[in-house]
């Protein structure tokens, strides 16, 4: 497993990554390891790269060049720009985890069986798929909504039905584009500990884009783009010691 210069593993290591859309860098030699157990805020302004890296480095879309590590504990590292479209797809089901702005949720399904979908087309039988999302579900607070359809949901419980969707394979990397961006002040907070205690509270990794810095600040460390360039990002403590302002 790759470690980064603080010594401690990264779990997702970006090299020299670049994204162009006509004659728009989107990604300029962009370089970031993320930690296993960190989160990781993303922040710049609109058309700054933010959501591109983070696609980048889901394997939602692939750069133009660069490099993109994938370093699982007990697994051998993962080149994920190298994939084809099915590895990477089934990469992306099994290893990762996502929560967006509008939640992505199926309206046509409950609560509970949207958690389940995650873990059904992974070929868990459906009883026990449905048993875990269950449980996913009443750890976050939601148990007696199972059967609810999401537009019978508050915004912060779809939210929370999405957590659980990203989180019920054992994920360990969960990302998050402006997961609490379409949430009141008090529903997005709660949205945000909840977020965070079952990703980073877990072990896991949360990467995270947002324009709230509120939200960034209750992440491990802070990375800010501009024009596709990655500047140099700052962690918890050194925004407590004022190094960053």
């Amino acid at each position: 497993m790759l470690e980064n210069s603080l010594g401690r593993p990264a779990v997702i290591s970006a090299r020299g990554l670049y994204r162009n859309f006509g004659s728009t860098a989107a990604l300029d030699n962009v370089n970031l390891d993320i930690q296993l157990g960190q989160s990781l805020a993303i922040m710049g302004p609109s058309g700054s790269g933010k959501s591109t890296l983070l696609h980048a480095l889901a394997g939602i879309d692939l750069p133009d060049s660069g490099q993109i590590t994938l370093n699982l504990p007990g697994s051998a590292p993962v080149q994920i720009e190298s994939l084809k479209d099915k590895p990477r797809t089934k990469l992306r089901r099994e290893a990762f985890g996502f929560v967006f702005q509008s939640g992505l949720l199926i309206p046509e399904l409950t609560a509970i069986e949207n958690v389940a979908m995650a873990l059904m087309i992974n070929a868990v039988p459906r009883s026990n798929a449905m048993d875990r999302a269950a449980r996913a579900l009443a750890q976050l607070g939601l148990a007696g909504m199972e059967e609810r359809r999401i537009g019978q949901l508050s915004g912060g419980q779809q939210q929370r039905v999405a957590i659980a969707r990203a989180q019920v394979t054992g994920a360990s990397v969960v990302f998050a584009d402006e997961p609490t961006g379409a949430l009141d002040s008090a529903t997005g907070a709660e949205v945000l500990e909840t977020l965070l205690d079952c990703t980073v509270g877990a072990g896991k990794s949360l990467v995270m884009v947002t324009h709230d810095r509120t939200v960034a600040e209750r992440c491990d460390r802070i990375v800010h783009l501009s024009d596709g360039r990655l500047l140099d990002g700052t962690a918890r403590q050194e925004r407590q010691a004022g190094a960053w302002s």
